[in-house]
């Protein structure tokens, strides 16, 4: 027996001490539109982006975790890496985090032919891989 979803679509939550540069980053960098938050005591505030259906949930952590993940880049350790944004808009998008101060460790490359990416990473070091496909 499989789950039997009832939304299309894989929502995903990161965690953060920074609110201010994941505001900026997924706000105004990346330009994800705010879909409301929510604070939830003993947790923090849970600030909501829209991504097409789905929905990143970034957490401000009300107190320092325990432990931060590995900033070394999305292989330096197991687990969840990274999530794709497929986007149309690549060499504006890495342009625009350029600008702004954040990190690009895999610059726009072709991955295969029509299809090009670029990796870049958030003020927690959290790998953000957009995609941009050609039209067919």
């Amino acid at each position: 027996m499989g789950i039997e979803l009832t939304r299309s679509c894989l929502d995903a939550g990161l965690v953060t001490c920074n609110e201010a540069a994941a505001v900026k980053f997924y706000g105004e960098v990346l330009g994800l539109p705010p879909a409301g938050e929510l604070a939830i005591d003993g947790i923090g505030i849970i600030k909501r982006f829209q991504v097409g259906e789905s929905t990143l949930r970034i957490v401000v952590a009300e107190s320092e975790p325990a432990m931060k993940a590995s900033t070394d880049g999305f292989m330096s350790q197991t687990g969840l890496r990274y999530i794709t944004l497929m986007i149309g808009n690549l060499d504006e998008t890495v342009a625009a985090v350029k600008a702004s101060g954040f990190r690009v460790p895999v610059d726009v490359m072709t991955l295969r032919p029509g299809t090009r990416v670029a990796q870049v990473e958030d003020a927690d070091g959290n790998t953000i891989e957009l995609m941009e496909v050609a039209p067919d």
